[in-house]
């Protein structure tokens, strides 16, 4: 039954195989983050119990056969969760591609130079 999946399997695994490697390491490397919040990143394993655990919350005998994917259904939602809640920057940052370009990078003769300097409250004359 499954012989027809060896055709597609190769014709695609070369272009996804790498694009799903890179994913799963930017999730591993996103959940061991210290810029993720820590609610987000119990998403996945909260999903991964509920995988492993024996009582479903949705029956096995559901029409559609939804009882028996529920799983799956519940992991994928929490990767989806998890991807789409974390920072940008940072998912950017560990999928490997650059920072957006800032707007004085684009035309820098627009800058202004300056100097700061902290100020007490006191020394203002209040």
């Amino acid at each position: 039954m499954l012989r027809f999946l060896w055709p597609i399997l190769l014709m695609f695994g070369p272009q996804l195989g790498p694009r799903i490697v890179k994913f799963v390491r930017a999730l591993y490397r996103l959940h061991r983050d210290s810029r993720v919040n820590l609610l987000i990143k119990l998403l996945i394993p909260l999903a991964i119990i509920y995988a492993i655990f024996p009582v479903d919350l949705v029956r096995d005998r559901m029409p559609y056969g939804l009882g028996r994917y529920d799983d799956i259904i519940i992991l994928g939602l929490a990767v989806w969760l998890f991807w789409n809640l974390c920072p940008r920057a940072v998912v950017r940052e560990h999928m490997g591609e650059p920072p957006p370009p800032r707007p004085e990078d684009r035309d820098p003769d627009s800058v202004v130079d300056g100097e700061a300097r902290p100020t007490d409250d006191d020394e203002r004359g209040s």
